[in-house]
């Protein structure tokens, strides 16, 4: 007679082995694909919370727009050569444009205001910001603006040249 072989017992147990590896196959497989996608999720909504230094920008101090001129020569009260470059920091591009179409007559007010003074206002200590403050309130005045919103907040001298007498 035929033995019976113990190889059916051995196929069966097999095959539930086989079967719960593949379970933990599948499921080693889902952990590691879940990971890969949640880990790089959780760290961009976690760096939403936290605050870069790089990344506030409504702190920053707003940025002057500065209108430059040409050099703008002129003589002074006493008879003293002065030659200036200037620039205007100015509110908005509207402002900008107006003070760029009337460029000559800006030039012109810049030269009446360097007439004002004398070798001597212009060489003391306060006599550039006196000199850049008088040409701001001229400038306003000429564009007709409001002294709440005016069109030039600023005057900078960048050179300012005095010839020797």
């Amino acid at each position: 007679m035929a033995k019976l072989s113990p190889a059916p017992a051995n196929a069966s147990a097999s095959s539930a082995d086989s079967a719960g590896s593949d379970t933990r196959r599948t499921l080693l497989v889902v952990a590691v694909v879940t990971a890969l996608i949640s880990v790089p999720v959780g760290v961009s909504v976690g760096m939403s919370w936290v605050d870069m230094p790089w990344s506030e920008t409504s702190r920053s101090a707003a940025v002057p727009d500065w209108v430059t001129l040409p050099t703008v020569r002129a003589t002074t009260s006493d008879g003293t050569v002065v030659k200036a470059r200037v620039a205007l920091d100015v509110p908005d591009s509207g402002a900008k444009s107006t003070i760029q179409r009337n460029v000559q007559q800006v030039g012109l007010l810049l030269e009446v205001s360097i007439a004002q003074q004398t070798r001597a206002q212009i060489g003391s200590a306060q006599g550039i910001p006196r000199l850049a403050e008088d040409m701001r309130d001229r400038l306003n005045a000429y564009l007709e603006s409001d002294e709440e919103d005016p069109l030039v907040k600023s005057v900078a001298i960048q050179d300012l040249l005095v010839k020797p007498q």
